[in-house]
């Protein structure tokens, strides 16, 4: 069965120099698709252009919250360009970082601009790609106060086991899980894995960044998903085609993703 990379960035170095290499590294383990989320305005382009090349690259759109220094308030307006004229899986990736941030001040940009991208989500009937820390209930109450339904996916989710349960199932989000499941001192994100619904996982790398166990000082790569699932095999009890079949449709479902290959 095939897996698909909800989450990693390649149109980062070392990846954008010669992506057919990593593509084809990641088809050899069964990675067959891959979301790219953008992060500014600077590379709304470029994950547009990965994914007119590749037909297995699915592009979203939207503004980081750990590069507030980028975003500019013209920017929202080329955010729905692009959206409009170039209708991505998702809106994302966005969200609140407040281990980064601890100024009351820099919250509250953080907060306008994740909520400017949240409605323009809501108007476009599009879900979001999530990045939290330190903040899950600051962005739980946003979702509920917005009533927001089109869901999406919590990006490298490390929230408390309530805070699952409220994403999942008050608002219908999926949980993103990557190489921090393959570290064994893990064992509140490994708890979850096992003790979750089997419908509300999906996998990412978020590469090249989240390495995994023993990988010090190397990059991450959409291939290591294979390994990553390992690691959830190994954690649950339902057998592995069944676990490879509803990971590979909680992606699809989630982000509307449309198979590009001819199951067997």
């Amino acid at each position: 069965m095939p897996f698909i990379d909800s989450h990693c960035h390649l149109d980062f170095a070392p990846f954008s120099e010669n992506v057919t290499h990593y593509l084809q590294a990641a088809t050899e383990q069964q990675v067959i698709e891959f979301v790219v989320p953008s992060i500014s305005a600077a590379n709304l382009a470029k994950v547009l252009n990965l994914s007119s090349q590749y037909a297995n690259i699915h592009h979203a759109f939207g503004y980081h919250p750990c590069f507030m220094a980028q975003h500019k308030p013209e920017h929202i307006d080329l955010l729905r360009s692009y959206v409009t004229s170039h209708k991505p899986c998702a809106i994302g990736e966005i969200g609140l970082d407040f281990f980064i941030e601890k100024d009351p001040q820099a919250r509250a940009a953080q907060i306008q601009l994740f909520k400017r991208q949240l409605q323009l989500a809501f108007e476009v009937n599009l879900p979001v790609i999530l990045h939290v820390r330190k903040a899950h209930d600051d962005v739980l109450n946003i979702l509920k106060k917005m009533k927001f339904k089109a869901a999406g996916i919590v990006h490298a989710f490390n929230g408390s086991p309530a805070q699952a349960q409220r994403y999942t199932q008050e608002f219908g989000f999926k949980l993103g899980f990557g190489g921090a499941i393959t570290h064994a001192r893990a064992t509140k994100l490994r708890g979850l894995v096992k003790s979750l619904a089997l419908t509300d996982i999906v996998l990412e790398t978020d590469a090249p960044d989240m390495p995994l166990a023993n990988m010090q000082g190397a990059y991450n790569q959409p291939a290591n998903i294979s390994v990553i699932a390992q690691v959830v095999f190994e954690l649950r009890q339902e057998g592995r085609i069944e676990i490879e079949r509803q990971l590979e449709h909680n992606a699809r479902a989630c982000l509307n993703l449309k198979p590009n290959y001819v199951s067997e």
